[in-house]
């Protein structure tokens, strides 16, 4: 049997702890910080300087943007898309970077978008599909577009 390949991109600057996995096309950029027991799915993208805890599981094409703060035991379904900026444009000369912050024990469903500067708070869960617009307090579940508490 063919020994398989994987094939990933960790910047030499990156810090990945123990014991993780990384799969195909995943992406860990500049400065990125990840603690022990992570599992980065497959094509993911995690953006510059962005600091993540241990026991993190990213599952397939999640996007993490730069500078995003992400604690411990989090769990991102798969295609789960972090935002930054509030104003996207093409240009844009007032861009301000504006990363989701994702406190520990979060969860995270399938598809979920997390809108610029909100939090997730601890313990808390965000249903598949749902659009994040505000911050979700600790311990909460929240679904739907935008996100409201269930």
């Amino acid at each position: 049997m063919a020994e398989r390949r994987l094939r990933y991109f960790v910047h030499p600057t990156a810090y990945v702890g123990e014991r993780c996995t990384i799969w195909n096309n995943a992406e860990i950029n500049e400065g990125v910080r990840i603690g022990d027991d992570c599992v980065i799915g497959s094509g993911v993208y995690i953006g510059h300087r962005s600091t993540i805890g241990s026991r993190v599981h990213f599952n397939h094409n999640c996007f993490i943007p730069n500078r995003t703060v992400i604690g411990d035991d989090v769990f991102l379904g798969p295609g789960v898309i972090c935002c930054d900026d509030k104003y996207p444009r093409a240009g844009n000369t007032h861009y301000k970077a504006e990363p989701p912050i994702i406190e520990s024990n979060v969860s995270v469903g399938a598809g979920a978008l997390i809108l610029p500067g909100v939090t997730l708070g601890k313990g808390c869960f965000v249903g598949a599909g749902a659009v994040v617009t505000e911050d979700v307090a600790p311990g909460m579940l929240v679904v739907g577009m935008p996100a409201r508490v269930l």
